[in-house]
């Protein structure tokens, strides 16, 4: 059985992209990024067996990160799923989505490692 080791990260600024697939690289965990989330639910749907978690972004087009969360959930309910935004969120808004963690961006890079961790050790 191939070892679900991998964590999907989706944000359409590319420069989150880079400066957090650069840290969770560094501390050893494998990243796969993504600027789109459709190519990333695409991956997902090829190999979702070999994800342990997806961290996305809420605000993306051409798909919120809500619904590509929603997607990724009826493709693979067991995966872990944690969510960012740089806005202000309603409360409830968060309890229609069945994620595991949720934080705002900006993030201290040592918060953002030890929240992944969590899910990846």
């Amino acid at each position: 059985m191939l070892k679900r080791n991998l964590v999907m990260l989706v944000d359409d600024e590319i420069d989150i992209i880079g400066l957090f697939t650069e840290i969770l690289t560094l501390n050893g965990i494998i990243v796969r990024p993504f600027t789109n989330p459709k190519e990333a639910l695409d991956e997902f749907e090829q190999s979702h067996s070999s994800y342990r978690l997806i961290i996305s972004d809420i605000r993306m087009s051409p798909m919120s990160g809500i619904e590509f969360i929603a997607k990724i959930k009826e493709i693979d309910s067991d995966v872990n799923v944690i969510l960012m935004t740089a806005f202000e969120i309603e409360g409830n808004q968060l309890k229609e989505i069945n994620t595991d963690e949720f934080f705002n961006k900006p993030i201290s890079m040592n918060d953002l490692v030890r929240i992944v961790k969590k899910y990846v050790e």
